[in-house]
């Protein structure tokens, strides 16, 4: 066979498949066009209890509007994921569909980190600093920092603080707990954390009833350095309960206060 015929068979033959191809793309695609979507599936990639299922699906009908029935290409998912994102515990959505007329969700909860509670209000905290409320019914057993919490939000709020000094703050205590977290010993040690009116923050350790002034969330591992000199050297020359207050606030200082003064 000459090479000049082998050459046009082998173009029929690639052209044959490609036509082949693009009509079985053009049916898959109308019967895409015709299928309609028939069922929601929610996923939970965490096991944390902020939002149940029901909660999605009452979030959609009220956001969203209709999705069931109607056709698979008319679904807006990127819109649906934007609408489940704005839900103040829902950090990631991912939204498609398949051609079993099933919309699917993974849905990523946000993890708090930290609590923060003031008398009857509270929030949680997320790692980046991301203000989310407590929920009704579930709660998760993280560290709390109780007080005079100078952040003042309206109860359902979510998003980042609402002014830079907030902002600031909390970026400081997040910081303080990261050192916390990340030091055994003072993961252990320290029990407690309150903030007083005048903005200072104080530190409850195990097993001691003095309380340890730190001010401000700043410059905490050197705080916390002193702090542990003061268990060190300080302290086993006293009784216990000799001081009321420990302040390591300023700069290169330790500042004790008997309990009678």
């Amino acid at each position: 066979m000459k090479k000049a015929v082998r050459y046009s068979i082998a173009l029929a033959l690639v052209l044959l498949f490609f036509f082949g191809m693009g009509s079985l793309y053009r049916h898959v695609r109308q019967e895409r066009a015709q299928a309609v979507c028939g069922t929601l599936q929610v996923h939970f990639t965490d096991s944390l209890q902020f939002v149940s299922e029901q909660d999605i699906r009452e979030y959609l009908d009220t956001n969203y509007g209709a999705y069931i029935g109607a056709r698979l290409d008319s679904v807006q998912l990127s819109r649906i994921e934007d609408i489940l994102e704005n839900r103040s515990a829902v950090m990631n959505c991912e939204a498609w569909t398949t051609d079993d007329g099933t919309l699917h969700l993974d849905i990523t909860q946000r993890a708090p980190v930290l609590r923060f509670q003031n008398g009857e209000r509270g929030f949680y905290v997320d790692e980046r600093g991301y203000i989310f409320p407590l929920h009704k019914t579930f709660s998760v057993d993280v560290p709390m920092v109780e007080g005079a919490i100078p952040v003042e939000v309206p109860d359902g709020y979510k998003g980042e603080a609402p002014d830079e000094a907030a902002r600031a703050w909390i970026a400081g205590v997040l910081a303080m707990h990261r050192y916390i977290s990340g030091s055994r010993s003072w993961q252990r040690s320290i029990k407690h954390i309150r903030v007083r009116p005048d903005g200072d923050l104080l530190l409850t350790l195990d097993g001691r009833s003095e309380e340890f002034i730190v001010g401000q969330p700043e410059n905490i591992p050197d705080k916390l350095m002193r702090i542990d000199r003061y268990l060190g050297y300080i302290a086993p020359s006293k009784a216990e309960g000799y001081y009321r207050t420990v302040n390591v606030k300023y700069n290169q200082q330790i500042i004790c206060r008997q309990k009678d003064t």
